[in-house]
């Protein structure tokens, strides 16, 4: 068999169309993945060995987008993506983390997983910080153990932040400057004293989870009105001041 003449033109229209190709298939992978999440990085596994073949170069950017966790991977409402791969995996689907909808005290749940990582929550909670002694603040960059905290007690960590704000005038009250109680946690003498930070967010935690578990209060406004973690002739205000830190936080 004879084998066909290739020439140069031949060469760059082909060498062309790769990337052309490759291009569009990386477009196309990162715009799949700011549409369905974090769980896009499968999606995004998929396509290094397609694009990898076409081109090497290809390959290493598509790696670079699973292991980007910053604006690449965004969370937002799980569906199809119907303009871009289209994903009919039920397991992807499925598996997309849900923003909730926060109305009310009634809507905010006493355990419940977080759907920000710390390094968004720092930034949300640092807003909040009053501009005076904010370099010595005692809530400042704690997102990290506000969800450690939560998870090793299965609660909700955006409450947790939230009650602190509540509770300690954004780090600000004489209680979280002088005993590190930045949660309004109460001992037999009054305001109880932690020798650092993370003992009270620990302490909150625990409580949050004592009353879920015993008295099986599951929503804000549950625990604001049942008088557990305030008193009931302040729950009104309480729950106010608790869920507006809430809707900043979510």
């Amino acid at each position: 068999m004879k084998i066909p003449h290739i020439s140069n033109a031949n060469i760059n229209s082909a060498f062309n169309f790769t990337v052309k190709s490759g291009k569009q298939i990386l477009k196309g992978t990162k715009k799949c993945v700011e549409q369905v999440g974090d769980k896009g990085r499968r999606a995004v596994t998929a396509v290094m060995f397609v694009s990898g073949g076409l081109n090497p170069q290809f390959a290493n950017k598509s790696a670079n987008l699973v292991e980007n966790n910053g604006d690449v991977f965004v969370r937002t409402k799980p569906g199809i993506v119907t303009d871009c791969f289209t994903l009919k995996s039920p397991s992807v689907k499925k598996s997309v983390a849900k923003v909730p909808v926060i109305k009310s005290a009634k809507d905010v749940l006493l355990v419940d997983d977080p759907y920000k990582s710390a390094k968004e929550l720092n930034v949300l909670l640092n807003d909040l910080l009053l501009k005076k002694g904010n370099k010595t603040n005692p809530i400042k960059n704690k997102a990290a153990v506000f969800l450690n905290k939560a998870e090793k007690y299965n609660v909700n960590p955006i409450v947790l932040m939230a009650i602190s704000m509540a509770e300690s005038s954004r780090g600000t009250s004489v209680a979280a400057r002088t005993k590190n109680n930045i949660g309004g946690i109460m001992g037999r003498n009054g305001l109880r004293k932690f020798s650092r930070v993370e003992d009270c967010i620990d302490a909150m935690a625990e409580t949050v989870a004592k009353h879920h578990k015993e008295s099986h209060l599951n929503t804000l406004e549950e625990l604001g009105r049942s008088g557990k973690y305030c008193d009931k002739s302040v729950a009104e205000d309480w729950i106010k001041h608790v869920m507006f830190y809430i809707k900043k936080l979510s």
